[in-house]
């Protein structure tokens, strides 16, 4: 594997899962390996464990074994399957969005992971079914061999949204705002707070007349 390939090797992540109301409902406790599968290829295999308190949660279905190749072309991410597919795109070293869907699990997903240090990151999104949120995930990644346990600090606030960004909900200590200046013009923000690691991310996306440009800020 490259020696620049930032988010390769084993890792430890912790999920916190919530409705879209803002309800906490469960973490899910992942072991993430990022192997080379040759031809420019990786092969990513997540083992995932939903605690008992997502038992009837959509999220519970998210337990076991998932595999799936994903091709390295630049900044660009292609994810071909065969339990994720779609697109990802790398913004700047260390900052990954990406979305698309997970067939047999059976929801689209939109996600971004932040490198806030070489050994940890800060991660998120959706997993949504014909465009309704399901399950709003806030999480955080570190290398298995670090004997660190991956956590976040939920009871810390998260950014506050500034007027030209209407507050839509809150994922724990992650903001999502989003604000629409005309038809054709879309932006959206993704804050979090991490005390823990000493960090904080902003995510913003900006589309216009289909035109999608993505800023990352790490503090």
């Amino acid at each position: 594997m490259s020696k620049k390939d930032r988010f390769g090797g084993d890792w430890l992540i912790n999920e916190y899962v919530y409705d879209p109301d803002g309800t906490f409902r469960g973490e899910v406790a992942q072991r993430r390996i990022v192997e080379p599968a040759g031809e420019g290829r990786l092969l990513v295999t997540q083992r995932c464990h939903p605690s008992p308190q997502l038992a009837g949660h959509p999220m519970a279905a998210f337990s076991g074994e998932w595999v799936f190749e994903l091709e390295v072309d630049g900044t660009q991410r292609r994810y071909l399957g065969p339990d994720v597919v779609g697109f990802g795109t790398l913004w700047q070293p260390g900052a990954l969005t990406g979305q698309g869907l997970w067939p047999r699990f059976g929801y689209e997903f939109e996600s971004y992971s932040v490198l806030v240090a070489p050994d940890r990151q800060l991660t998120g999104g959706f997993f949504s079914l014909a465009g309704r949120s399901v399950a709003d995930i806030v999480g955080v990644a570190v290398p298995e061999a670090s004997g660190e346990e991956p956590r976040l600090d939920l009871t810390a606030p998260p950014p506050k949204a500034g007027d030209q960004w209407p507050l839509r909900r809150c994922v724990g200590p992650m903001l999502v705002a989003a604000d629409q200046p005309s038809p054709s013009h879309h932006r959206r923000l993704w804050a979090m707070r991490d005390p823990i690691g000493a960090s904080s991310i902003e995510i913003t996306e900006d589309v216009e007349d289909g035109s999608r440009s993505v800023l990352v800020t790490v503090g």
